[in-house]
């Protein structure tokens, strides 16, 4: 006699649907930089060493 073996899991795995590609925002109450008028590639160019210094130290 053959002994079954109970089977561990599905063969499908379920995913989350996904309904944008966009991150998720937290409301902050505080308008954006594009909201103020501030050109963002601009930014981020201009502040390039304090963005990798304060990106440094959250890991």
């Amino acid at each position: 006699m053959k002994k079954r073996h109970a089977r561990s899991g599905s063969r499908f795995k379920s995913s989350p649907t996904v309904t944008s590609d966009v991150k998720a925002r937290v409301d902050t109450g505080k308008p954006t930089l594009t909201q103020q008028g501030i050109d963002v590639d601009a930014f981020i160019y201009k502040n390039h060493a304090l963005i990798e210094k304060l990106r440094k130290g959250t890991q």
